[in-house]
């Protein structure tokens, strides 16, 4: 088989075995793609790091009989150190790739997400505030998977929107039972998050945990439909 090479992040990395390692990565091309890569040991710190959730490197592999591509080669082109010497931020970075591996089919494109997920991995080292960060990230994940459109009209009669239903913009009348209510200054940060197009625009924001509590309830609830 002819030994293919693409760029891509580690998202997981299971212990296989003695020390063998399998690979859930996250490539622009081919999504998210299984490696299994063979003898890892600490006398090769390269192939540690390399196999390393948060890694970003050039794989080589080739085609096995099953989806399990096998490993090798690969080259490290950034390791994210920063986001490692703060529990905090590589906790956050974690939930991002968790959200990446729930959200993604294997073998699904996402060249657009996967260049979203490095811009938000590499904003982690010096944004003020990550549960805000990680809000944005979580709606706009959302809105690249197309299971949010927040607007700041209802979506049914055109009236002011403060109520989200099956992902779309409500008025307190067009709704029902399963609706996700927010008051008006909730719904402006809601919609400043969704549409900004530079991290500049909401670096200063700070959202109350309340508004934190409903993103992640409203992203799940979302997933799951």
């Amino acid at each position: 088989m002819h030994e293919k090479r693409v760029e891509g992040i580690v998202l997981k990395a299971i212990p296989f075995k003695e020390s063998d390692r399998i690979l859930s990565i996250f490539t622009p091309d081919r999504g998210i793609i299984s490696l299994f890569v063979k003898r890892i040991s600490k006398s090769r710190p390269a192939m540690v790091n390399l196999t390393t959730p948060l890694c970003r490197a050039e794989f080589v592999f080739r085609k096995g009989r099953s989806d399990l591509y096998r490993f090798i080669d690969g080259s490290i082109l950034d390791l994210h150190l920063n986001l490692r010497q703060s529990y905090k931020h590589l906790e956050y970075g974690a939930k991002m790739l968790g959200a990446i591996s729930t959200s993604q089919m294997p073998g699904k494109a996402a060249p657009s997400l996967y260049l979203l997920l490095l811009t938000y991995l590499k904003q982690l080292a010096t944004f003020p505030d990550l549960p805000t960060l990680w809000a944005s990230f979580q709606l706009k994940l959302l809105k690249h998977e197309g299971l949010l459109a927040l607007e700041k009209s209802c979506s049914v009669c055109g009236k002011e929107a403060l109520r989200i239903v099956e992902g779309e913009s409500r008025c307190t009348e067009c709704v029902d039972n399963l609706s996700f209510p927010f008051s008006k200054k909730e719904w402006e940060h809601l919609l400043l998050l969704f549409h900004a197009k530079q991290f500049d625009t909401f670096k200063h924001l700070s959202l109350d945990p309340v508004l934190i509590k409903g993103i992640d309830a409203l992203y799940m609830s979302r997933l799951a439909s």
